[in-house]
C-alpha cells in the first residue's frame, strides 16, 4: 500500500505503547484511525491525539481474548468510516516465571492475548480486505518470537510470539494475489508499559500474575539494554506497510542469535545427510 492518504487504519493495543505510536504515525500520513483498547480512558486520549493532527478518530472499548467484540470492533469501523485499510493486531501481555511455575492461568492469559488476539483480529477484520482488494495486516511479535533465547523465564509469550510470526509468514505469501500485505513486528526491548499489563488481567484480584520487569518489558538477553521509543519502531511499521516488508526488526544486536539458531537446524540436516546411505 503505497498510498495511505485517506485510508483507514485499526490499531488494537492502541491506548499506550507501540499501539499509541502506530495510530499517530499512521495518522502522520494521513489515515483515520480507530483506536481500540480494553482501557476505555486511554483509548479515547489518543483518539483525542489523532484528532489533534486533523484526521477522524473512533476510540472503541475491545477485549480481543473475545471474538464477538473483536467482531463488534470491526463493525464500529465500518460504520464510521465504511471500511479499514491496515488492520494492527498489537494489543499484548506478559506473565514471567520458571516454566516449569508457569501456572494454567499464565499460559491462558498470554496465549488468550498475544495469539488467539491477532486469530480474531485476522477472523473479524481479513475477509474485508480481501473482498476490496486492499489492504495490509501488521501482527506484533518479539524478538522472542524468533529466538527463544531472547529473554528468560516467559515460555508462554515465547510461544504466542512465535506462533504471530508463522501466522504472519503465511499471510505474507497466501495474501499477495489478492492485493493484501503482511508484516510482523520483532522488537526487542521497546519502551513500554507491558511488564504492567497485569493490571488489565481479569484474574488479578484472585491470582496477582508475576510480571516482567516494568522498565521496557521483557527482560533483556540477547536484545541489549538500550531501549527504543515506540515512535521509533511505528516509523520502520509505516515503511514496512508501504514496501509489504515481512519482517519489521529493531535491535542490530539480535542479528547474531537468529543466525545462531538457524545454523543449528542447517546443522541438523547436516547431520541427518550424513546419517543416510549412500551419503
Amino acid at each position: 500500500m503505497q498510498e495511505l492518504r485517506g485510508k483507514v487504519a485499526v490499531v488494537t493495543g492502541g491506548g499506550s505503547g507501540i499501539g499509541r505510536a502506530l495510530a499517530l504515525a499512521f495518522a502522520d500520513e494521513g489515515m483515520d484511525i480507530a483506536i481500540a483498547d480494553i482501557e476505555t480512558g486511554p483509548a479515547e486520549t489518543v483518539a483525542e491525539e489523532v484528532r489533534a493532527k486533523g484526521q477522524k478518530a473512533l476510540a472503541v472499548a475491545c477485549d480481543v481474548t473475545d471474538l464477538a467484540s473483536v467482531r463488534a470492533l470491526a463493525d464500529s469501523v465500518n460504520a464510521e468510516f465504511g471500511a479499514a485499510h491496515v488492520v494492527c493486531n498489537n494489543a499484548g501481555v506478559v506473565a514471567s516465571s520458571p516454566s516449569a511455575e508457569m501456572r494454567d492461568t499464565d499460559w491462558s492469559w498470554v496465549l488468550g492475548v498475544d495469539l488467539d488476539g491477532v486469530v480474531n483480529g485476522l477472523q473479524a477484520f481479513l475477509p474485508g480486505l480481501v473482498a476490496q482488494g486492499e489492504g495490509h495486516i501488521v501482527n506484533t511479535s518479539s524478538i522472542a518470537g524468533l529466538v527463544p533465547s531472547a529473554a528468560p523465564n516467559i515460555i508462554s509469550y515465547t510461544a504466542a510470539k512465535y506462533g504471530v510470526v508463522g501466522i504472519t509468514e503465511t499471510l505474507h505469501e497466501e495474501l499477495r494475489p489478492a492485493g493484501v500485505g503482511a508484516s510482523v513486528l520483532c522488537p526487542g526491548v521497546v519502551r513500554t508499559r507491558i511488564g504492567e499489563s497485569g493490571r488489565n488481567r481479569p484474574d488479578a484480584a484472585a491470582s496477582p500474575p508475576r510480571q516482567a520487569p516494568a522498565a521496557g518489558g521483557p527482560p533483556p538477553r540477547v536484545v541489549g539494554r538500550d531501549a527504543i521509543e515506540p515512535e521509533v519502531l511505528a516509523q520502520r511499521v509505516v515503511e514496512a506497510v508501504k514496501n509489504n516488508d515481512l519482517y519489521v526488526v529493531t535491535h542490530p544486536e539480535t542479528r547474531a542469535a537468529v543466525e545462531a539458531r538457524f545454523a543449528a537446524i542447517l546443522a541438523a540436516y547436516d547431520k541427518l545427510d550424513a546419517s543416510l546411505p549412500g551419503r
